[in-house]
Formats: structure tokens, C-alpha cells, sequence
């Protein structure tokens, strides 16, 4: 029965074209055969379709068996088509009136393959959701419903989609449009979560700032793409398995995501026995990149030694020439990692085998090969591994963007909150209460540069962690706060807590550097010029500044031993 039905299924769309092809070439057979030409006879086989049409209501039309059996496969065509059409509108109609119906828990808001794989998660969860820009009507079960795009009057559809919604996803790839229908969404739905997926990081850091709303994130998808890769792979750690005195990565394609992977390595990779990093990329446009990027950040040099090549390397050729390029890498010394970023599937994997070969040939070492896939599937991990396509490691594919942007968190952010919480409790009552410490502030009340700084910090600690010899085992691969046992301590001594907290003040000049901030003699930092008196190194700093650095080490064990707790 089941296989009937199925058959009977994969039959229906084929029955309507069966009929109307029937029509026209019974209807050709018989005029041709009474000596029409083909033109003339087509056009009376055309005529077949119409219910009252004079040419068969005469002989031979009437009497011609062809010509009947033509007339009845033309009307069930033609009655059977519109059937079909008047069956679609009042199933859109149906759909769309129950998606209204239907509390909203989830709704996406946005095409492309992150609100496409949102809303499979969604679904898949077992949560109501809409998805709002999908690319044709559907409606799985009475849960799950994909609408197009409204003809007009997006704006009232999206308030009418999210009025009831708790959890909100924009992902539209036009960034501007992502940050209008983000307004709207908070307009029309002011206590839910919302997360906003934009492709640009410096756009996402700036536009929540903008926004400063505590339940509105906006993210870039290659930042969270980076943050998740070091989180399983910290390049600190494979630095110091293969004795590398420096991070030391290769970097093809400086888009989106090779940015945002040299800007967490530079900022999170930063440990207590690593040198500074050395960066090495290859790109068509490296040098209006560099220039780019030293436009950003004036200070580059003081964060890491960055070298730009202007070139590619995949299946269609290498350059510049292999010798020149090989003498420029292995200028940096033993390659740690090559993360290969460029943006279609099939030019990441030409360009990391060709890595392969050359990394072999040259002797720059034996370093991890990260490969930028929006699909992870594309390559399966054999038990093997070590060599091709098996010893590549994927990262960045759409569902694990997905995954770490915690658009379905019930609590986002929840590391970041708790190390909040964690220092306003170290604060004094009078500085916690203090209505002119923007910092000490409850996480709902901060400024968003202060919420910032305080994922910062997060993302930072397992560095801390490696530079104070925890077992990796204890925190690899862990997104908030490890649980860390008490007999375990980041410091015993007042000069590990030291080299702590320069390593902290370390990390905290290279964020900013990165942020465009530079160095100058003034009495305070200067917002608008972006100055600070206090970027120099750890012991040039008052004993009070050093302080904040030294209380934010206390703080992040603290919050480790709290997490063990909980």
C-alpha cells in the first residue's frame, strides 16, 4: 500500500503534461492525415484545448475517434491545470493564515544558507518557528513554517511574524538591511532575544555598540567561525607541543574569514612563554589589504609581526614563483598552522592540497591545515588520517556557525554574565553602587563596549590557563568558564599572579591596537582620537593601573572554581 501511494505520488506531477501532450499530437496525427500542412495542422490540434470550438464541432472532427479521445485529454489538461493552480493559492493562503495562528516561539528572518540552516535547527529542536525569506512556501507539520518573501509591505509582515517571538535570528547578506529589519524587530517584539548575523566584523563590533541594547547581539558570522575553530584548536598549545617559540601561521585569503582568524589568534593566542606572532599571508590583493588594515590599526606592528604576499596559491598555479614564496614563509621559521580561507569550497580544497605538497617539499614543518568548507561534510575524517584530504580539518561550515552564535541559548552570553557578576562582587560596595562606574554596572545595565570586554575577557582564558600549566584536558574546547578543581590554582605565588596580570594588560594593548587605539602622552584616554596613556608595556604602568590587570587574573579564577561549583 505504501509503495502504491508512493508511486502514485511521484506520478501526479507527470499526469497534467501526459495529457496535454497527448492532446496535441492526437490532434497532429489527424489533421495531418486529412492533408493539412504542419503549421495548420498544429494550430487545429491547439484548438483541442477549447471547450466550444467550431473546428471539431463538424466533420471529421466530430466523427474522428483521434479527435475525441484529443477533446477529453485536452479538458482534463485544461480543468485538471486550473485545479491544480486554485489548489495552490488556498494551500498558500492556509499555510500563511496558520503560521498567524500559531504561537511563534522561533522565527528567521532572512534568506541564505545561515536562516536556512536556523530554521533546520529550529526545527529539528522541535520548537514553533517561522522562517520568514525562504525560497518557496512550506509548512512542516503544524510547528514549522518557511514563507517567502512578502511581494510588499515587509516591514508590517516581519512586526506581524515576531510579535509573540522569544527568540529572533536576522541573517540577511545585505548588512544594511539586516540592521533595519533588526530595528524593526525590536520595535514590534521588545522582550525577545535577538541575534544579528552580519558578514562584516568591524560593521558587527560597530553596530552593537550603536544598537547597546543587552538582549540585541550582533555578530559576525567569521568571528564566531574563529572563536569555535581556537576553541578545539588552540594554536598556543600546538606552538608548544612541536616547540615552537612563536605562533607562526599561514594564512591564504584574507577575506572576512582570514581576518577574523588572524585578529583571535593575535588577541587569544597571546600566553606568557609564545613570542609575539607571526602571520604570514597570501592573497591576490594583499597589498590593499595591508593597507586596509594599517588604516584600522596604526599600531599593527606593536601586535604582530604581519607579512603580506601578494599571490595565490591553488590547482590553476602558484605565485609568486615556489622558490621565492617558500624563502618568504620559511623567513618566519616553522609554519604552527595554515588556516586556508579563501570563499568557494572547491578553491580551499585545490589550495590546501596544493600546501600539502609544497609544506612537504620545502621543510617548513609539519603544521595543522585548517580548511574553510560551508559544508563540514565535504570531508570525512578517516581514523587513519595524516595524509590528503584526510589530515585537513574543516572549520566554519554553516552549522556550526549556527550552533556557537546561541541564537537558541536559552541564556547568551551566560559566560560573559557570570564573569560580570564576578567582578562587580569583588568590587567595594561603594564602587559597586557607585552610579558613575560604568563598569560595575549589572550586565542589563552596561554600555556595550563594557559587555565586549567582558566576552573578551572570556575568550581569553584558555590562554591564562596554558600560560599557568592546567591541564588542557580540563578546558579544551570549552566556549564559557572551565571547571576548574580548587587544589588547582592559576597562581601560587605573588610573581606567577604578576606575569598573569602582564599577560592580561598584554592581551588588553593588542585588542585595543587592533581597535585603531595608539599610545599618547595624555592625561586620560581620548575617545574621539582613540588615545590612551596606557598602552605600553605591563611595568610601565602606575601600581593602580596595574591593579585592574591584576584583579581581573583573581577574577578568572574565580570564575573557574565557580563553574566547578555549580
Amino acid at each position: 500500500m505504501r509503495r502504491a501511494r508512493r508511486l502514485a505520488s511521484a506520478a501526479a506531477p507527470w499526469t497534467l503534461p501526459a495529457f496535454a501532450v497527448t492532446t496535441v499530437l492526437l490532434g497532429l496525427w489527424g489533421w495531418l492525415d486529412y492533408g493539412y500542412r504542419f503549421d495548420n495542422a498544429l494550430y487545429r490540434a491547439v484548438a483541442l484545448f477549447s471547450i466550444n470550438n467550431e473546428i471539431y464541432r463538424q466533420a471529421p472532427g466530430s466523427a474522428d475517434l483521434r479527435f475525441l479521445i484529443g477533446r477529453w485529454t485536452g479538458l482534463l489538461s485544461v480543468f485538471g491545470a486550473a485545479l491544480f493552480a486554485l489548489a495552490a493559492l488556498l494551500r498558500e493562503q492556509a499555510v500563511v493564515a496558520l503560521a498567524r495562528l500559531v504561537r511563534r516561539r522561533v522565527v528567521i528572518i532572512g534568506a541564505g544558507d545561515i536562516a536556512l540552516k536556523a530554521f533546520e535547527r529550529a526545527r529539528v529542536g522541535g520548537l514553533s518557528s517561522v522562517w520568514i525569506g525562504a525560497p518557496s512556501l512550506d509548512a512542516h507539520r503544524l510547528s514549522a513554517f518557511a514563507l517567502p518573501w512578502p511581494a510588499e509591505d515587509l516591514e508590517r509582515t516581519v512586526q506581524a511574524g515576531v510579535a509573540d517571538a522569544e527568540q529572533i535570528l536576522v541573517a540577511q547578506d545585505d548588512p544594511a538591511s539586516s540592521l533595519v529589519l533588526a530595528k524593526v524587530v525590536r520595535a514590534a517584539a521588545p522582550r525577545a532575544r535577538i541575534t544579528v548575523v552580519l558578514n562584516d566584523a568591524s560593521l558587527a563590533e560597530d553596530a552593537a555598540a550603536m544598537i547597546n541594547e543587552p538582549n540585541t547581539r550582533v555578530i559576525s558570522a567569521a568571528t564566531v567561525a574563529a572563536r569555535a575553530l581556537h576553541l578545539s584548536h588552540p594554536p598556543f598549545l600546538r606552538a608548544r607541543e612541536v616547540g615552537h617559540a612563536r605562533i607562526h601561521a599561514l594564512i591564504v585569503g584574507f577575506g572576512q574569514a582570514g581576518q577574523a582568524i588572524a585578529r583571535d589568534l593575535i588577541v587569544n593566542g597571546r600566553t606568557t612563554y609564545l613570542a609575539i606572532p607571526r602571520i604570514t599571508v597570501i592573497d591576490p590583493g594583499a597589498r590593499a589589504l595591508e593597507g586596509a588594515i594599517r588604516v584600522r590599526a596604526p599600531e599593527l606592528d606593536h601586535c604582530a609581526e604581519m607579512v603580506f604576499i601578494e599571490g595565490r596559491v591553488g590547482t590553476r598555479g602558484v605565485e609568486p614563483g615556489v622558490d621565492l614564496l617558500v624563502r618568504t614563509i620559511a623567513a618566519g621559521g616553522p609554519v604552527t598552522a595554515v588556516y586556508v580561507c579563501r570563499s568557494a569550497d572547491a578553491d580551499n580544497l585545490g589550495a590546501a592540497g596544493i600546501l600539502q605538497s609544497l609544506l612537504r617539499i620545502s621543510d617548513l614543518g609539519e603544521p595543522a591545515i585548517f580548511t574553510r568548507l560551508r559544508d563540514a561534510h565535504t570531508l570525512t575524517q578517516s581514523r587513519s588520517g595524516g595524509r590528503g584530504l584526510d589530515a585537513l580539518i574543516p572549520f566554519g561550515d554553516i552549522g556550526a556557525i549556527v550552533a556557537a552564535s546561541e541564537f537558541l541559548s536559552e541564556a547568551p552570553d551566560a559566560a560573559a554574565r557570570a564573569f560580570s557578576e564576578a567582578y562587580r562582587s569583588m568590587l567595594p560596595e561603594a564602587r559597586r553602587n557607585d552610579p558613575a562606574n560604568r563598569s560595575g554596572r549589572p550586565w542589563d545595565e552596561l554600555d556595550e563596549t563594557f559587555r565586549q570586554a567582558t566576552r573578551d575577557a572570556v575568550a581569553h582564558i584558555p590562554a591564562k590557563l596554558a600560560s599557568a600549566g592546567i591541564d588542557p584536558a580540563l578546558w579544551r574546547g570549552r566556549a564559557g568558564p572551565p571547571r576548574i578543581p580548587r587544589e588547582l590554582q592559576l597562581f601560587r605565588t605573588a610573581a606567577e599572579r604578576e606575569a598573569l596580570a602582564a599577560l592580561e594588560h598584554e592581551r588588553w594593548n593588542v585588542q585595543r591596537r587592533l581597535d585603531g587605539w595608539r599610545w599618547a602622552d595624555v592625561p586620560a584616554k581620548d575617545e574621539l582620537r582613540r588615545l590612551h596613556p596606557a598602552l605600553v608595556p605591563y611595568d610601565q604602568l602606575s601600581d593602580e593601573v596595574k591593579g585592574y590587570d591584576r584583579a581581573l587574573v583573581d577574577e578568572t579564577q574565580a570564575i573557574c572554581w565557580a563553574a566547578r561549583d555549580i
